[in-house]
């Protein structure tokens, strides 16, 4: 089997993009890494890209897929992150989401904070999604809202966990990575692309899509048709395992 994957990432309607995708093949290990920077912080773009890159790094250091190497490269842009903040002087401005997938082809581990997404289809089909660290997906959690009312929430924005470079523990992690087959995807992606792009046409796309590039292709399509004025930065790294 081998990993085909393809990042999407612009501006939208904003002038500057905080968004950052990276990833990385290495000994038959890859990372795939999506981060949103806060915006309103001046230090967003930094830190997305310094979060993104960081792990990045410690994952080519010490390429591997368990919760044990995930960790390290949390914590390694942890510590990246903490000496931008002092270097910078941007202490309450270094804030970003981040989601990071690590695969060996066969399995699979991931982890998230904030509100960028993981998806991962099973033969075509959504068979996971992380749950984003915000107001409104703690509003579902005890009924007072609906999942498909996150999108259009007055508070939609809020976010109760998001990536400073002081702790890890606030990531959600899987407890161990999963058995992945032939022909299962994943699209790791900011709230600018997933806010537009609806997961039943996720579905349909993969399933019609031969390559990575086809499929994202497809999905801001979907976007566009819906988008307008000032909308966000939006990104997209998808990656199927033919």
């Amino acid at each position: 089997m081998k990993l085909k994957a393809s990042v999407l990432t612009k501006p939208g309607g904003r002038e500057k993009n905080e968004d950052y995708a990276a990833y990385y093949e290495r000994r038959g290990c890859a990372c795939f890494l999506v981060a949103d920077g806060l915006g309103g912080h001046r230090g967003g773009e930094l830190a997305s890209k310094t979060a993104c890159e960081s792990a990045l790094e410690a994952f080519q250091n010490r390429p591997g897929v368990s919760v044990d190497h995930l960790n390290s490269y949390l914590k390694h842009a942890s510590r990246a992150m903490s000496a931008l903040r002092s270097k910078t002087g941007l202490e309450d401005s270094l804030k970003t989401t981040l989601v990071i997938l690590v695969t060996d082809k066969k399995s699979a581990i991931w982890a998230h904070i904030g509100d960028s997404r993981l998806y991962y289809f099973n033969s075509g089909r959504l068979a996971f999604q992380t749950k984003d660290h915000s107001l409104p997906q703690r509003l579902v959690e005890i009924g007072e809202i609906t999942f498909d009312q996150i999108r259009f929430h007055e508070d939609r924005n809020r976010l109760i966990s998001v990536f400073e470079g002081e702790d890890v523990s606030r990531f959600t992690l899987l407890d161990e990575p999963v058995l992945i087959n032939e022909g299962d995807a994943f699209l790791l992606c900011s709230d600018g692309f997933w806010d537009y792009v609806y997961e039943t046409e996720m579905e349909y796309h993969l399933q019609r899509s031969r390559t990575p590039a086809g499929w994202i292709s497809r999905l801001e399509d979907k976007l566009l048709e819906r988008a307008e004025g000032n909308y966000d930065n939006y990104t997209a790294l998808a990656v199927i395992n033919r």
